[in-house]
């Protein structure tokens, strides 16, 4: 999620844009309905579509920029990849129609195009500035991850080729060329407007459909798999939203694992994904699975927590080809002796069941005591009998343990 510096710093360029593309396309408009040329008539049209995508931009960005709310859970960030494809679509029809002006003027009505010095500064202050906004467009995009902002620049640089096609045709026209080198060239920018258009459409609707960076995903899911404690990952699941990346990957951890240190496995994974790509937000799911150097005894506590019971004092012992297993079963005090012996079968069971290896599982019943039992303070109550067992404790000043006649042993240290 940008910023509240960020957003204004994005606002602020798409405004310069808006006013950059404004500016260019009126000048184009003049300078075209002067001259009678096509191609700079329908490279002013693209300028003027540019002016309306770039309002668009500057609309898209702010809504954008709106945190997540109870109708929308991943924000707002797709809804620049909706504003690429409207792009698209005024782009693409605005081609259209070039190319039947095109083709009308080439075939069926000539036209009388007239040159002048002052068209040819047009359309080269139209290419520096296209140029200079492309490129503030293009930096700002990589920086927010900013889909809008790219189509922006995409379109303004498209705009600069069709420029530099006018240039081209009218300077062909001013050395006596053929006339229809304008219309030409006006289909040329034409076509070209309708595949860099038809990319954006194609890149937003991806998007849309939740198609992954499939590369990106790779990387991750390797990462992933080397972070310490992870038994396995699979493959991640990605999707984008505006300036963000959401990550769902699943993860096997050894299932002697506690849950805190789970949890540390967790963060670790999503610190990881974050060093890939740094907006991605990720949710990791944890499952248990059996670790490589799992001993015997920490596969029965393994099996036992599975089945909800508490064991302690795990034992295993080899017996030529087989195993046998000792254990301690901790039971709640409101089971009755039958229940008790039913999860302790039950527990056997299961662990013979997870080790083939292991023929006989001796189980010894206890009672779990969930709460701290409650012992008296008697020390006040006896302050002579405390008193006497404290000196008794407390070492000699001699430096010996005791006062004994012909007692070598060194001092002890705690009092003994």
């Amino acid at each position: 999620m940008a910023t509240v510096s960020e957003q204004r710093e994005k606002n602020r360029i798409t405004l310069v844009s808006v006013v950059a593309a404004l500016a260019l396309a009126l000048l184009k408009l003049v300078a075209g309905l002067l001259t009678g040329s096509l191609a700079l008539l329908s490279d002013a049209a693209h300028s003027g579509l540019d002016c309306v995508a770039s309002v668009i931009t500057y609309v898209t960005v702010r809504i954008a920029g709106r945190p997540a709310d109870m109708d929308h859970h991943y924000g707002h960030g797709r809804v620049e990849n909706l504003s690429a494809i409207v792009q698209a679509v005024l782009l693409i029809g605005t081609a259209l129609v070039i190319i039947y002006e095109s083709v009308r003027r080439i075939f069926f009505q000539p036209p009388e195009i007239h040159s002048s010095v002052w068209i040819f500064v047009v359309m080269f202050v139209s290419v520096g500035v296209d140029l200079w906004r492309s490129r503030m467009l293009a930096s700002a995009a990589r920086r927010y991850n900013s889909r809008a902002m790219e189509a922006d620049a995409l379109n303004f640089r498209a705009d600069m080729f069709a420029s530099a096609m006018v240039i081209v045709a009218l300077t062909v026209i001013a050395l006596g060329g053929p006339v229809h080198a304008d219309a030409a060239a006006a289909l040329f920018v034409a076509l070209v407007i309708i595949v860099m258009s038809g990319r954006l459409a194609l890149r937003g609707v991806s998007v849309l459909l939740d198609r992954a960076p499939v590369r990106l995903g790779e990387r991750m899911t390797q990462a992933v798999a080397a972070v310490p404690g992870v038994v396995d990952a699979q493959p991640v699941r990605l999707r984008e939203s505006g300036d963000r990346l959401f990550a769902d990957i699943t993860v096997q951890v050894p299932r002697t694992t506690s849950l805190s240190e789970a949890h540390g496995i967790s963060e670790s994974v999503e610190a990881t994904m974050q060093e890939v790509s740094p907006r991605t937000q990720s949710v990791v799911h944890v499952e248990p699975a059996i670790g490589e150097a799992e001993t015997a005894a920490e596969a029965i506590r393994a099996v036992a927590w599975q089945i909800g019971a508490r064991t302690h004092h795990e034992y295993v012992s080899r017996v030529g080809d087989h195993l046998v297993a000792s254990l301690h079963i901790e039971v709640e005090p409101e089971l009755t002796l039958a229940e008790a012996h039913a999860l302790a079968h039950r527990l056997t069971e299961a662990v013979r069941a997870d080790n083939p290896l292991m023929q006989q599982v001796d189980t010894h019943i206890e009672v779990a005591v969930p709460e701290p039992s409650l012992r008296r303070e008697v020390a006040g109550l006896h302050p002579a009998i405390v008193e006497t067992v404290a000196h008794a404790w407390r070492p000699p000043e001699s430096g010996r343990c005791c006062t004994r006649r012909g007692c070598t042993a060194p001092p002890s240290r705690g009092g003994t």
